[in-house]
């Protein structure tokens, strides 16, 4: 019997401890300053932002660019909340679109230089091959430089939790928000 009720105190002690740190962790993440992008379902586009703080359960953005406004979402509203990963090079988007905007021109490129050839000299060419061989050189051009263009990278954040009292008229009224 006295064991049973050592392991559970021990028990009750982590639980404690641990959530508290698990918490803490989690606000950690998003620090006010953070560059986040915030997906819910009363904007049309994600609002990219610096993150301000939480305001009970209401989390505060101020939106990067020349219309920047001040943002505020419930917890309850928002669909995603990321924090920047930093900007990154070799996103398959950017080479897979500059690999064939290469290619289109290399074909092109390949084609009118095969056709110009041919009318100033007396030598005749494969203007398909010289064509394909254009959009492989363009193409390996174009990767190459898309894979060097920058774009940033998201992590996903947990919203954080709040717990809050508000005096009331009656009372003290106790509040809690979470996410899952």
């Amino acid at each position: 019997m006295q064991t049973s009720r050592w392991s559970l105190g021990a028990t009750v002690v982590a639980l404690l401890v641990l959530v508290p740190c698990t918490t803490l962790a989690a606000q950690q993440a998003l620090a006010p300053g953070a560059r986040v992008r915030v997906k819910s379902d009363q904007v049309v586009a994600p609002v990219i932002g610096t993150f301000q703080g939480m305001r009970r359960d209401t989390v505060v953005v101020i939106e990067d660019g020349i219309s920047a406004q001040l943002w505020t979402f419930t917890s309850g509203t928002i669909d995603r909340l990321e924090v920047s990963a930093g900007m990154h090079k070799g996103n398959r988007g950017p080479t897979t679109r500059y690999a064939l905007i290469g290619a289109g021109a290399g074909a092109v490129a390949g084609w009118l230089v095969a056709v110009l050839l041919e009318s100033s000299t007396s030598s005749k060419y494969n203007d398909v091959l010289s064509a394909a061989i254009g959009a492989g050189v363009g193409a390996g051009a174009g990767a190459a430089y898309g894979y060097r263009k920058l774009e940033e990278r998201w992590a996903a954040v947990p919203i954080p939790r709040r717990i809050g009292i508000a005096p009331t008229r009656g009372g003290v009224r106790l509040g809690l928000s979470t996410s899952f």
